[in-house]
């Protein structure tokens, strides 16, 4: 297998045009076949034992794992085929690749869309400055509250899994410097899994637990969460758009914004969520406590995992004055199952953590922005502008 010009790579897949379009589509194909330094791929030889149902797969040399070039149709569709399986459907719906698709891949992408993520429209939302402080009754503390408007995007409807994670792992996302922040290359060695592969914390031999394909993954870095989104075609949640994906506010007339203390409603409701008291003691599937989804659609926002988000985290004092507003700490939001307060468990709290945690309790999910994406082609809506139901297989799951 020779070696691919990465270059030129991009220019035949998606034209010159692509190329000044932002960084993602920059990266798309060191994404693919993996541009880094050899010193990685020696420390990565190790061989990954398969996950349930998988192919077993060893880190080799980058050339040997990048994408033969395409020179006719059929290879291209290949590629595209093997994107689709490894749910990286975003970046096919960027404007500079769809047309590559044909239309039963166009079908299939959009239906992956609709089946994996939940558009959240535009608007307002509010967030309460210091709602991580808790006062001496245990009760969550604010210092004013700040309106944010945000653009429609696009948030999974589910936290990403550990079979979703263990493609990012197979495929060499470990190994793929671009999709990481440089500042955390040199420490990029230190994710590892009990047994020294590259990957979660809590996994052994570069796969997750026996039976716990569908749960969500724990034991990764917010590092690793961005860089598993960047490999996906998306990024991280923001603060703004999960609090407004969870609390769905209502802007009504002659009335202040009105948010939703929890996704279902106002009042906790423990058997929606996977809480201290209410689940196994332990992360459960993705889609269990379907009563606590959003009005939206996004499921398990409260509880299971506390997630990761873009933002900093930052405290203000009581007299509204910054306080821990320059650290290395990232945000989480929405309590996890061994969350015992339930003024930890709303759309409003906010938590931290520095930014290398990987702990067994916090996992993430991705977004998109609605703008990204293509959202029409030849007259056909290959994109939603408007919030839909989920798909019929989605709801039989």
């Amino acid at each position: 297998m020779r070696s691919v010009n990465l270059l030129e790579w991009m220019f035949a897949l998606i034209g010159p045009v692509g190329l000044a379009c932002g960084s993602v589509l920059m990266k798309f194909p060191e994404w693919l076949g993996g541009a880094f330094s050899t010193s990685y791929v020696a420390a990565f030889s190790k061989k990954a034992e398969p996950a349930e149902g998988g192919v077993e797969t060893t880190a080799e040399d980058p050339a040997e794992q990048a994408p033969e070039w395409p020179t006719d149709a059929g290879s291209v569709q290949s590629l595209v085929d093997e994107m689709l399986k490894q749910s990286r459907y975003a970046l096919l719906l960027r404007p500079q690749l769809v047309e590559n698709l044909t239309v039963d891949q166009l079908i299939r992408t959009r239906a992956a869309l609709s089946d994996g993520m939940c558009l959240v429209p535009e608007g307002q939302v509010v967030l309460h400055r210091g709602a991580g402080i808790c006062d001496g009754d245990g009760e969550s503390a604010a210092h004013g509250s700040v309106p944010v408007y945000v653009l429609a995007f696009y948030l999974d409807r589910y936290p990403v899994t550990n079979a979703q994670f263990h493609d990012f792992v197979a495929s060499g996302g470990y190994e793929q410097m671009a999709i990481w922040d440089q500042e955390i290359l040199p420490a990029l060695l230190d994710f590892v899994d009990q047994t020294g592969h590259p990957g979660p914390r809590y996994w052994h031999n570069g796969r997750y637990p026996r039976g716990e394909n569908n749960h969500p993954v724990v034991g990764v870095s917010w590092y690793e969460a961005a860089a598993f989104s960047r490999w996906a075609g998306k990024r991280l949640v923001t603060d703004a758009e999960w609090i407004k994906a969870g609390s769905w506010p209502v802007a009504l007339e002659g009335h202040p914004l009105l948010q939703r203390r929890y996704p279902w409603g106002e009042a906790m409701d423990r058997s929606r969520a996977n809480l201290w008291g209410s689940g196994p003691g332990r992360t459960v599937s993705v889609d269990q406590f379907p009563g606590g989804v959003s009005v939206g659609g996004v499921q398990q926002l409260i509880g299971n995992v506390w997630e990761w988000t873009a933002d900093a985290f930052s405290l203000e004092n009581s007299d509204g004055s910054a306080g821990l507003e320059k650290t290395h700490f990232k945000s989480l939001r929405g309590g996890a199952f061994d969350t015992y307060l339930d003024t930890q468990a709303t759309c409003h709290f906010q938590s931290g953590d520095r930014a290398m945690a990987r702990k067994h309790n916090i996992g993430f999910r991705s977004a998109i922005n609605l703008g990204d994406l293509i959202k029409r082609d030849n007259g056909y809506e290959v994109v939603p502008s408007q919030p839909v139901e989920p798909s019929l297989a989605e709801t039989q799951k």
